[in-house]
């Protein structure tokens, strides 16, 4: 039992330096790689990793032992599924500044909803990390509110939400 455990709060902490290494290199190489590999596939690639990286710590995090620091209350699910909308709009319309804000509304919404030791790690370090992301590039929110982009932003949280608990294993819904 005590190796299980050991292994699911090891594969957590595995899974966020690798997170957090994918994220700090490739900005001490970022002119390198893109000529070597090209903008477009440097992006695309960039983008991918860190979109499997980023499910396989939610995923190791969900595997950690529950260890409860608060109760979770209906509203608390109400409140990231009156959020979610919104961080979808703003990543699909609000360019760099608004990817990081729709990652800091997500992180937040789900640090609140998840009393659990594990995700409030988890959620408090995406949170804190998005926010000095904010802090550093300074990058200014213009939204671009056009038709495709707000359909993009709205089919993408429609099927995350259709989605969740097939690929996160839990419902959102209240």
């Amino acid at each position: 039992m005590l190796n299980e455990i050991t292994f699911a709060w090891a594969e957590l902490l595995l899974a966020l330096a690798a997170f957090l290494g994918a994220h700090i290199i490739p900005i001490r190489f970022k002119d390198q790689l893109t000529d070597l590999l090209g903008r477009r596939f440097y992006l695309l690639f960039y983008s991918a990793l860190s979109l499997f990286l980023l499910y396989w710590l939610i995923l190791a995090a969900g595997r950690a032992p529950i260890v409860m620091l608060w109760p979770q209350a209906s509203w608390m699910r109400w409140l990231v599924n009156l959020v979610m909308p919104l961080a979808f709009l703003l990543g699909a319309t609000g360019g760099f500044a608004g990817v990081l804000t729709g990652f800091a509304l997500w992180a937040g919404a789900h640090l609140i909803a998840n009393g659990d030791l594990a995700h409030v790690g988890l959620f408090g370090f995406l949170l804190a990390y998005a926010l000095v992301g904010f802090w550093r590039a300074r990058p200014v929110l213009r939204l671009k509110l056009t038709p495709l982009r707000i359909g993009i932003g709205l089919l993408l949280w429609a099927a995350m939400l259709r989605a969740h608990a097939a690929l996160i294993g839990v419902s959102p819904l209240p």
